[in-house]
């Protein structure tokens, strides 16, 4: 009879669920189930997409207005307006989180818009992927919010940004950068829209071009509402400011939200544009897009509405040196 009660009692034993084991089977699928999907940089306060795109939209605004009242001649026009002083724009920015929140709001709608992806096939499908035991291409990634390009191993990165939120990516001002022609590709993905002047965007273009060898590639992004709501901006006039830089236009994309472009770095005009143009002359075809008194003091500069890219001079000035077009 004991035997008898004892198999009862194992048999019970046996069927009954163990509350551990049957946590660590609900650890083993959650895992399983996560491991497809990529870890962020660091935990993100935001996982709406479209709080993000109003983060994003927001940070612009304001930062780019914030430019544009610091300048001492315009920024008494913005002061001057009610509710458009520099310490309440200041405010407003603290209040929306500022550029960490702007960087959260990156991260969350860069995995969105796959900007790395696309800059990984183009270089495969021009047949610029070194093949094994090759040396890398070298990379500068201008405003990084990811490790995705620095973790290719057939790229040697420098990936840089104004306010780091990752070890491996350097905090540094583009501005500051010394250009010397050294790499074979530079990417900069949602940040020219980021510059609050033409002119700052002129300046940056004109130094990404100096960046890059010569054959060299950059790769840009920035949001389709900059070349199809402004009046003084559209894709002709970005392909032909890029030609000026004497920067061919190998490759576009367009997605409902980001335009994205590939243009190689020519060592002539000829090269660059086969057939006649305006000017053989680099520096005469800047002329074009020198920068216009009504654009520079324009209180709507901030809107990507009126989303312009001009040049200050034939050539360009950085660090007291002027550098050669």
């Amino acid at each position: 009879r004991k035997g008898h009660f004892f198999r009862i009692f194992l048999r019970w034993r046996l069927s009954e669920k163990d509350p551990h084991s049957e946590q660590q089977s609900a650890m083993k699928k959650k895992s399983k189930g996560n491991s497809a999907v990529p870890r962020p940089l660091l935990p993100s306060a935001m996982k709406s997409l479209k709080r993000a795109r109003r983060v994003t939209s927001e940070f612009h605004r304001i930062n780019n207005k914030l430019g544009f009242a610091e300048n001492s001649e315009n920024g008494a026009k913005i002061k001057g307006k009610r509710g458009g002083g520099e310490a309440v724009l200041r405010r407003e920015l603290l209040k929306l989180g500022g550029r960490t929140a702007y960087q959260e709001a990156s991260e969350l709608t860069t995995t969105r818009h796959r900007t790395s992806k696309w800059v990984f096939a183009i270089i495969t499908q021009l047949g610029l992927r070194p093949s094994t035991n090759r040396h890398p291409l070298s990379l500068l990634e201008i405003g990084a919010v990811n490790t995705q390009l620095l973790s290719i191993p057939w790229l040697q990165v420098r990936a840089i940004d104004i306010q780091a939120r990752h070890p491996r990516i350097e905090q540094t001002d583009f501005f500051d950068l010394k250009p010397a022609s050294c790499y074979d590709v530079v990417v900069s993905s949602m940040v020219l829209n980021c510059l609050p002047s033409p002119s700052q965007r002129g300046q940056m273009l004109q130094l990404i071009r100096e960046h890059l060898k010569i054959g060299g590639h950059a790769f840009i992004m920035i949001p389709r509402r900059c070349l199809e709501c402004s009046p003084l901006f559209n894709f002709e006039i970005f392909s032909e400011i890029l030609l000026a830089l004497q920067l061919k236009v190998v490759a576009t994309k367009q997605t409902p939200k980001v335009s994205f472009f590939c243009a190689q770095r020519m060592s002539t005009m000829e090269e660059a544009a086969p057939t006649p143009v305006h000017s053989d002359h680099p520096n005469r075809m800047l002329d074009r897009f020198k920068c216009q008194l009504q654009h520079m003091t324009t209180t709507d500069v901030h809107k990507l509405d009126n989303f312009s890219i001009c040049f200050t001079a034939p050539g360009f000035y950085h660090g007291g040196n002027r550098l050669s077009c």
